[in-house]
């Protein structure tokens, strides 16, 4: 970065601020397309327990019998 002048050295900057951001943005998206595979898989575990739990329960009489 030696030699450079005001503006070259202002560009630079720019450049790898603008390089960070996107790397930051990145990592933010990849972390939160994890998390929603996590909550579909949880969601998708917690829906096959009810129907399974579902099976096991007796049958509840019905009301004119």
């Amino acid at each position: 970065m030696y030699g450079m002048s005001g503006p070259e050295l202002l560009t630079q900057l720019k450049v790898r601020d603008t390089l960070r951001e996107a790397e930051r943005l990145h990592q933010v998206s990849a972390v939160l397309k994890e998390r929603k595979a996590a909550r579909r898989a949880l969601l998708t575990l917690s829906r096959a327990r009810f129907w399974r739990a579902d099976t096991r329960r007796p049958a509840l009489p019905s009301p004119t019998s």
